[in-house]
């Protein structure tokens, strides 16, 4: 929704920045002068005392000047924008500084006048249009992260669905040759033990290895398919979401794989929030997402690791809209959402590694017979129940979090 255009019966809260008495004197008269007069007006004569006092106030224009006792320049200019990107600044240059003055604009000021040349009408107009200015400002900016991220979001949908083809396609040409395997070394591990005595060279010790060896290869290979189905969209489980506790489902993840953290006598730490409310989910989906979560942070843990698992209820703040990048039309700053955290005590995920991890076939586990669509799957099971799932490093190198951000139901 835009803006609503200000007009100039608006009274403006203002914050005058000028180390001059005179000068500073000259535009409080000024500001006086106008048929309504300013909501606020406070002055500053260094930049240090404009931050203190832009911490204190919410000011709609900042009138500046650029040589202070403590900043000089277009470096007074860019401090301030830098640290308040959202207040209109204002420059009131010294005569004779007609040139400074447009230089400032490309810096981050909304207009700048020069002073002993404007009057008490030119300083009011000057500052709405310059909130004018700042207002379309922000909608052009806003507009076109809007395009950015539409344009990346079609550019994502387009790769996907033609990854998915092609993952479907390779899954159906190979689950067939797996079956025929699959059924015959079943069938000679089971005539083996019997006719021995029919075995003209060989071992039959070793023999009965490298079937088993064969089984093995083929269920991991009908795993990678099963992987490549569900990444495609195409497995025939449907969805079915329901009021769920989602407490229930991280303990039932856990029976599934606790053999696992006995495996590297991993601890588990449970601080799970008894008072949750219910989330609506399928609860198949988010086992799955669980599992995956769980088993990642099992290989990344030393042995005798710690795993912590965490649910609470969160009120969603500005930082988490923009740390997380959150759809504004399923979540909004003062939101309550469900949040399941889990932990591992690991050396943490690179930098350039953490920027490609939800994107399909990148893995750090090729040698040990990752595939890299894991996070790809648990991304789009989270977006399909209008949630979220971020992956971040504790502290640098320390550890991995990975968060699951759920609606809670009603």
């Amino acid at each position: 929704m835009n803006e609503t255009p200000p007009k100039f019966t608006q009274p403006l809260k203002i914050l005058v920045v000028e180390d001059n008495a005179i000068d500073r004197r000259i535009l409080e008269t000024m500001l006086h002068e106008f048929s309504h007069p300013v909501s606020l007006l406070k002055s500053a004569e260094t930049l240090a005392g404009a931050i203190q006092l832009l911490e204190q106030h919410s000011f709609d224009v900042v009138i500046l000047d650029l040589n202070l006792p403590d900043s000089e320049g277009k470096d007074t200019l860019t401090s301030l924008s830098a640290r308040y990107p959202d207040v209109t600044i204002v420059i009131n240059t010294g005569a004779y500084e007609d040139e400074l003055g447009i230089n400032t604009l490309s810096y981050g000021a909304q207009d700048f006048l020069v002073k002993g040349k404007y009057t008490a009408y030119v300083l009011h107009k000057a500052l709405h249009y310059a909130l004018e200015r700042k207002r379309l400002e922000r909608e052009l900016t806003a507009a076109y992260q809007r395009l950015q991220e539409t344009q990346s979001q079609l550019l994502q949908m387009e790769k996907m669905k033609v990854i998915g083809e092609i993952a479907s396609g390779i899954a159906h040409e190979i689950r067939n040759p797996l079956a025929t395997i699959s059924y015959d070394t079943t069938f000679l591990q089971a005539c083996l033990p019997d006719r021995q005595e029919q075995i003209l060279s060989g071992d039959p010790a070793k023999i009965q290895i490298a079937l088993t060896n064969i089984r093995e290869a083929v269920q991991r290979a009908n795993g990678i398919v099963n992987e490549l189905l569900n990444f495609a969209g195409k497995t025939s489980a449907s969805s079915s979401k329901k009021p769920e506790n989602l407490n229930e489902i991280i303990e039932k993840s856990l029976s599934l794989i606790r053999h696992e953290f006995h495996k590297k006598h991993i601890q588990v730490v449970g601080r799970l929030d008894q008072s949750i409310p219910q989330v609506n989910i399928d609860r198949n989906r988010i086992e799955q997402v669980l599992v995956n979560l769980m088993l990642n942070a099992v290989h990344a843990s030393p042995q005798g690791g710690i795993l912590e698992l965490k649910t609470y209820c969160q009120t969603i703040s500005e930082d988490h809209c923009r740390s997380y990048n959150l759809d504004k039309s399923k979540f909004k700053a003062g939101d309550t959402v469900i949040m399941c955290d889990v932990e591992d005590s690991g050396n943490g995920i690179l930098p350039e590694h953490l920027q490609k991890i939800f994107e399909p076939f990148f893995t750090t586990k090729r040698d040990f017979g990752g595939v890299g669509l894991g996070l790809s799957i648990t991304k789009s099971i989270m977006e399909n129940h209008n949630g979220i799932v971020a992956i971040e490093n504790i502290t640098d190198h320390t550890g991995v979090r990975a968060r699951l951000v759920f609606q809670p139901c009603g």
